[in-house]
């Protein structure tokens, strides 16, 4: 092989056909650039080492095998940002996306001061408000494994972002927040039986599931803490599993939240949530 386009097909050859034409050439650009660290054009003379082409073969084996491409990359684009990813933080959603959206649209109606991201997983929602906006985060998670690659994130981008190591299930907030954000843990056990295998073994489980029984279990949490830990007139922002928002959106008036409203995302699903407290 003499150049990154001789690399590009012999990854294309070697992806199996689990993946279509448009997911191979996907896969190839993402290893050639993250892993192989190319530049376009591809064509150009180029050392390949040996050693390369077996770390290309690996990457090939490891996603053949279903391990998704951003973990094999360790890369994941969110919003404007390329972030370091491994298998102790969720690959961001486009979902979470819009979630950030709602955040920054709402930002001028809120009182001045901090922000909280409750679960920030990679920091993504956290780096993304404050280098987006004039506000300061914080990011809490119970993971060290998380925070480890959130303050990657962080440092990479300068980001004004404060890292907080907590379980939210047992410990109070550090202090009166602006407003809160929080993408928790949703999904029932019981779905697991219809989701894919690469988000099964290898995303983080503590991230993902809660029991089946208590499908509100940090939306209650979160509500609790945010009673006396959010300012008058800030906001609560959530992301929600569709089939529970209805029953976030009550929580949220029961807890004497006004202006709730539930809002879809771009697929059109009922995806999340926002509240405001009262002056």
């Amino acid at each position: 092989m003499k150049n990154g386009e001789d690399l590009f097909q012999h990854i294309l050859l070697n992806l199996n056909n689990n993946f279509d034409t448009y997911e191979k050439r996907a896969i190839a650009k993402s290893i050639l650039f993250d892993i192989a660290h190319f530049t376009m054009p591809w064509i150009a003379g180029t050392n390949i080492s040996e050693e390369l082409i077996f770390v290309i073969n690996l990457s090939i084996y490891r996603i053949n095998a279903g391990e998704p491409t951003q973990y094999v990359c360790g890369i994941a684009p969110f919003r404007n940002y390329l972030l370091k990813v491994d298998k102790n933080v969720l690959i961001p959603r486009p979902e979470t996306e819009e979630l950030v959206s709602l955040v920054l649209a709402n930002l001028a109606i809120l009182p001045p001061g901090k922000g909280i991201d409750i679960g920030t997983g990679s920091g993504a929602i956290a780096l993304s408000i404050t280098l987006e906006s004039d506000r300061e985060m914080d990011a809490l998670d119970i993971s060290q494994g998380a925070l480890q690659i959130a303050m990657s994130n962080i440092e990479n981008y300068s980001a004004r972002v404060n890292l907080i190591h907590s379980d939210i299930l047992k410990s109070p907030l550090p202090e009166n927040y602006s407003f809160i954000v929080s993408n928790p843990p949703y999904i029932p056990l019981m779905d697991k039986k219809d989701m894919l295998d690469s988000v099964l073994n290898y995303e983080p489980k503590e991230a993902l599931f809660v029991p089946d029984d208590s499908p509100l279990l940090f939306y209650n949490r979160i509500v609790e803490l945010s009673r006396k830990s959010i300012m008058p007139k800030g906001g609560l922002f959530f992301e929600c599993h569709p089939e529970f928002i209805n029953r976030v959106s009550n929580l949220l008036i029961k807890n004497g939240f006004e202006n709730v409203q539930i809002l879809n995302d771009v697929s059109g699903k009922q995806r999340m949530v926002k509240g405001f407290m009262p002056e």
